[in-house]
């Protein structure tokens, strides 16, 4: 019996080391700026004060949208009304009807969420919110990946143009292609240390993309 419970108490610890560094690696790759925590306040739909959760990002507004649009969609109703947006979601037996709202000010887009009439459910928006925020920084990292890819294919390009261009019988006495040479070969070096740096970032990006559930 006791052998079994040190074995559970193991993989506990084990489950909770692993959470701990997925969520410091997602630090490291995301700016604390990135995203702000929740918070809860009296925000004005169409007219009607609410209370709501919300946070802020700077993840551009378009692709909030886009991404809001989706999640609420998967998850029930999601329909326009005015600059606001509504949602009826059923789970676990429960009805939420809710008003979203999606804000640019001060460099920042806030996204909001209130049910439409009293805050009663504030755990279940909270939890909402954490969902949907969690689909924002994948949505970061994989904007980055994205970018790494794209640095790699440049370099790599590079690399391979400084190869191509650089003479393989070089004359050694001679100054003028002595200092091409050792410029020419600094510059390889240089494209391939770069190269490989991208590349373990692009993998430890992946990594921290897919730790993300």
């Amino acid at each position: 019996m006791m052998s079994l419970l040190r074995y559970f108490i193991f993989i506990i610890i084990l489950i909770n080391n692993n959470i701990a560094y997925c969520q410091n690696n997602v630090d490291s790759k995301i700016p604390s700026n990135v995203f702000s925590p929740f918070k809860k306040i009296n925000y004005i739909f169409n007219e009607t004060s609410l209370g709501s959760i919300y946070f802020s990002s700077l993840v551009p507004k378009k692709t909030i949208l886009e991404e809001l649009e989706r999640f609420y969609k998967d998850l029930g109703s999601y329909e326009k009304e005015k600059k606001i947006f509504n949602s009826v979601i059923n789970t676990k037996g429960v009805s939420l009807k809710l008003k979203l709202s999606v804000e640019r000010k001060s460099k920042r887009t806030f996204v909001y969420v209130a049910q439409q009439e009293a805050l009663s459910e504030e755990a279940s928006i909270e939890n909402l919110q954490n969902s949907f925020k969690k689909i924002l920084m994948r949505r970061f990292l994989n904007d980055y990946i994205k970018e790494l890819e794209s640095n790699i294919k440049k370099t790599d390009k590079k690399q391979n143009r400084l190869i191509r261009n650089n003479p393989n019988n070089l004359l050694m006495n001679s100054g003028l292609f002595y200092k091409f040479y050792q410029n020419k070969e600094s510059k390889k070096v240089s494209l391939k240390a770069a190269l490989e740096n991208l590349y373990e970032e692009l993998e430890e990006t992946k990594l921290i993309y897919n730790s993300i559930i």
